[in-house]
């Protein structure tokens, strides 16, 4: 509530300020209330910052607060439409007309009228000195000011330390072997309230080692409260190795999972269960009778739920030690150079006292302190207000404490996001988007709002308020935790709702009167939801997001002359075929997302939302054409056009001066052409396909992108006329990036030689490029001297069918400043080279060094190579190799640094010899191997469907090796990767 108020009031004095400054767009009474009005916003900067905690324990308070921020959400809607009619009329003075003057002046009556009676209220609101005096006073309350968007602080990876964890996965595990096997599936459960560490318990047991061993098939399923049923099913089918193309019912796919599964030992995580019916009533019929050992392990807040499904051992997870609490604080706390003092260490102490042995709230309140470097500070933390009446269950004051301690702006996208589904996955790059258009996000000199954005989600992440999930290199994916997401929906309850089950509807309605509950502002609806409700008469709605709800296909025709305060629409995944002409009455619209919809055209009326930013056009196979209407849009920066039927992309891309973002156009001779992106500035990344269509006229189109990060080119096919190729070629030569280029991605290259530009020093064209993917080049004979660029962190080389050897073309001159080739590499991914024989790394300068930071290898589907570099045995920090589909080759051998170790589906493998670090090795379908030699660190081996394991098995020491053989026929370590 106090963040509404703090963010709103923020907002709406900026844009007055600005309206103040443009006395062009009011008359005279106009300008005179908005002149008042900004004086009366002023007086509500002084509201404390504890306002938000008051209204949670004093009904009188909170109903004074609630008038507070409706007022405020009317403020900001009042301006914001003023600003939008007001820029959609001509600009020239005097009057064009005399109905147009009479227009100007009639809206300029409804808006001061509008204002007079907001200034009234507000008049009223500070009248009531017993209650503005209550909340009146500047609090002395410790407060950040400013968001840390720099990234130089390090994030800490997720887990739980100290001993107390260490004793329950030894404690489960024991449990669980001297139950297993069994002919039944047994069914084990974790239980404890929200926030205590019971997924994190699971993870461990997940990864120990004897269950590793003893289990053949491993799966983890995220239960939600309103679970999607065949999507756990196909995510059952694929981490036991299965495959459930073409099956779409739940019948279909419980059949297969029970065929996937049929004879082996299993091991299922069903984590955080809300009713037991989701293993009862559904996956259960795929497990019993099965004739294997299943073992299921449950986790969930709910004693009932265990009891329900038959558990046969409980495990209650008890608060955190104090000891392991002080740990696991200071690790996600203490994270500038050096180590705490004694100090600090009692400081430590006595908040993790305060956090009630909760793992969440520790790590949220460190999350805090990590942004604390001083004694002093630790101390404000420690002495300020943990006690907070009003919280909901199960949500502690320390969730509390370090939401508070947020500057304004991630409070409101903290608060954003537990308006999405519980269990969402939260892409930075989206969610940057939506903060944005939600006004949130204040542009910081020398970044553009977008980048600022992408700080903020870093800076929630590294607070531990979002959560990365475990496959997210770059931490660009994430969740909110159940418990911090119950917090934020307490928090806006008074103006926001997800609709998540059928109850959720007399919050929406008002069942008594049989009407809107009035002043609702923002609202989700899950899929789960079977009845949508009646939205047009939620006529305050400023942000409405449906995702993947199949039961939403139409709007009324009138829906959108109602909803004129929407500022964010996404209807992503929902069966809507058609939207109405009315769309075009929403001139506040700012993002409009219809990916993976049945749209089969968008109204010409689109061209009058003024306000949009972000149209986003992803996976819509009916969607043909785009209206010219579109392209009267000016503000847009975001523009995606992805797996679309599209003939053609009208022409006037030029006129969107402000595009950030754009993905999926295409040259053809009547609509857009690549000399039009000469004339886009800001633009930072850019995805162009369909490069066979466009002619190389013109100048170097891309010389004015001076800011451009992401580029990807990309053909239809690879197969054309000679005399095409000639063109293509000269159209990617003149494609020359900027050398502000960070990733940039080639796919369906037709050509037999790259671009001049890639091919011929790199390092001077693109000196930051982290990423490059070249996918699917087959004509390429010659590779680019990729070993030139300094900051490469990343190469993939996919599907080039015509290289049969990788040397030295690949290495170039190397980085002499920094006397190495591919001096920070740390990813090569080298696939479907289906002709590559030879691949070897003789550096034509032996000073310099060869790929010293790469960490990680995969061979993918190179059925002609015959070795291994010898070079390879020369890189220190090659920890993890996958080798997949290499048929010719014969032995891996002198890796002395490689601990990790997949081989799959290789027919000539004999031998493994001089990896003296391996601890890892996963082995499947290689008919030869047999030898092993000096693996004298080996812990654990896998071996499936490979007829000479015994063999194998006996060149190995006797002990300290656990060893795992099968015959199944199916990939039984998916989630094993790279």
């Amino acid at each position: 509530m106090a963040t509404v108020l703090d963010g709103l009031v923020s907002s709406a004095l900026h844009k007055l300020a600005k309206l103040v400054e443009d006395e062009v767009m009011m008359t005279l009474c106009v300008g005179r209330d908005i002149k008042k009005l900004q004086h009366n916003l002023e007086a509500f900067r002084a509201v404390r910052q504890d306002a938000e905690a008051m209204a949670m324990r004093d009904k009188r308070v909170r109903l004074w607060w609630k008038r507070v921020s409706d007022v405020m959400f009317n403020v900001d809607d009042v301006i914001d439409l003023f600003m939008a009619n007001s820029y959609m009329r001509p600009r020239a003075l005097p009057c064009s007309s005399m109905f147009s003057c009479f227009a100007k002046l009639l809206l300029d009556h409804r808006v001061a009228t509008r204002i007079k009676d907001i200034n009234t209220e507000l008049g009223e609101i500070r009248g009531a000195s017993e209650m503005y005096n209550n909340v009146g006073h500047i609090s002395q309350q410790t407060q950040i000011t400013a968001v840390d968007t720099s990234h130089t602080i390090p994030i800490v990876g997720p887990g739980i330390v100290g001993t107390g964890i260490t004793r329950d996965v030894d404690s489960m595990v024991q449990a669980i072997a001297s139950r297993c096997p069994n002919n039944d599936p047994s069914v084990f459960g974790i239980e404890g309230m929200g926030g205590i560490g019971k997924t994190t318990l699971a993870k461990k047991i997940y990864w120990e080692e004897w269950i590793r061993k003893e289990f053949q098939i491993h799966i983890w399923l995220g239960i939600s409260e309103t679970y999607d049923m065949t999507g756990l099913l196909k995510q059952a089918i694929r981490m036991a190795g299965g495959n459930c193309d073409q099956r779409e019912t739940e019948a279909e796919l419980l059949l297969c999972l029970k065929d996937t599964i049929q004879g082996k030992s299993v091991f299922l995580v069903l984590d955080n269960v809300f009713r037991a019916d989701v293993w009862i009533r559904r996956l259960q019929l795929a497990f019993e009778g099965a004739l294997n050992n299943v073992c299921v392990l449950v986790t969930t807040r709910s004693h009932d739920v265990l009891l329900a499904m038959g558990t046969t051992h409980i495990h209650s997870v008890s608060r955190m030690s104090e000891d392991d609490g002080l740990m696991l604080l200071m690790k996600n706390s203490f994270q500038w150079p050096g180590r705490p003092g004694r100090t600090f260490q009692e400081l430590g102490r006595q908040i993790v006292r305060r956090c009630d042995g909760l793992p969440l709230a520790i790590k949220a309140v460190a999350g805090t302190l990590s942004t604390r470097k001083t004694e002093d500070e630790w101390k404000k933390i420690r002495d300020c207000q943990w006690s907070i009446e009003g919280l909901p269950e199960g949500v502690g004051g320390a969730l509390y404490v370090s939401y508070r301690n947020l500057a304004d702006e991630l409070k409101q996208c903290f608060l954003w996001c537990a308006l999405l589904p519980q269990s969402f996955e939260i892409r930075r790059d989206a969610v940057a988007y939506w903060w944005v258009a939600e006004g949130f996000v204040r542009k910081e000199h020398g970044c553009s709002v977008h980048q600022t954005a992408e700080g903020y989600y870093y800076e929630l992440v590294r607070r531990n308020l979002l959560q990365p999930t475990m496959d997210s290199v770059d931490l660009a994916v994430s969740t909110m935790h159940d418990v911090l997401r119950s917090l934020g929906q307490h928090l806006t309850k008074d103006h926001s709702l997800f609709m998540n089950v059928q109850e959720d509807y007399s919050r929406f309605m008002d069942v008594e009167n049989n009407g809107a509950v009035p002043k609702l502002r923002r609202l989700g609806i899950s899929s789960a939801i079977e009845e949508l409700p009646a939205i047009e008469e939620h006529k305050s709605l400023r942000t409405l997001l449906i995702f993947d709800n199949k039961k939403f296909s139409s709007f009324h025709n009138d829906t959108f002359k109602k909803l004129q305060h929407v500022r964010v629409l996404v209807l992503r995944g929902t069966s809507i075929e058609n939207i109405p002409e009315s769309l075009g009455n929403m001139v506040l619209l700012r993002l409009l997302d219809l990916s993976y919809t049945e749209i089969e055209k968008l109204p010409e009326s689109i061209g009058n939302l003024i306000s949009l930013e972000y149209l986003r056009l992803l996976g819509c196979p009916k969607l043909h054409s785009l209206p010219h209407g579109l392209m009267r849009l000016s503000n847009i920066s975001f523009l995606e056009l992805d797996q679309l039927a599209l003939h053609d992309i009208p022409k006037g891309i030029a006129r969107f001066k402000h595009l950030y973002n754009l993905r999926g156009v295409f040259e053809t001779k009547t609509g857009f052409r690549l000399d039009e992106l000469q004339d886009l500035p800001n633009i930072q990344r850019l995805w162009v396909d369909k490069l066979e269509k466009a002619t190389p006229e013109g100048e170097l189109v891309l010389k004015n992108s001076s800011n451009l990060r992401e580029l990807g080119l990309q053909c239809t096919s690879t197969r054309y006329e000679a005399n095409e190729l000639e063109r293509i070629q000269q159209v990617y030569d003149r494609l020359i990036p900027s050398p502000s280029l960070v990733y940039l991605f080639f796919v369906a290259f037709p050509c037999t030689m790259f671009p001049k530009w890639l091919r011929t020093e790199p390092e001077l064209n693109m000196p930051i490029l982290h990423i490059l993917h070249l996918n699917e080049s087959i004509p390429c004979t010659d590779l680019p001297p990729a070993g030139q660029i300094p900051e490469l962190l990343e190469l993939k080389i996919q599907g080039a069918d015509e290289v049969v050897s990788i040397g030295t073309d690949l290495l170039g001159k190397g980085v002499p400043s920094a006397a190495a080739f591919f001096p920070k590499l740390e990813l090569l991914l080298i696939i479907r080279m289906y002709n590559l024989e030879k691949w070897y790394l003789n550096p034509r300068d032996q000073q310099l060094s060869l790929m010293p930071c790469l960490q990680r290898l995969l061979l993918l589907d190179c059925p002609k190579l015959t070795a291994l570099p010898p070079d390879l045995s020369k890189m220190v920090s090659l920890k993890r190799i996958h080798i997949e589909g290499a048929h010719e080759l014969k032995e891996v051998v002198n890796l002395p640094a490689v601990a990790w170790l997949k081989l799959k589906n290789n027919k000539s493998l004999t031998t493994i010899s001089n990896l003296c670090k391996l601890q890892d090795l996963f082995a499947q379908d290689c008919p030869m191997l047999d030898r092993a030699e000096n693996l004298c660190l080996l812990k654990h081996v896998y071996m499936i469907d490979c007829p000479h394991a015994l063999e194998f098995r006996n060149c190995l020491p006797g002990d300290g090796v656990l060893f795992h053989v099968a015959t199944d026929g199916h990939n039984i370590f998916p989630d094993e990767a790279l």
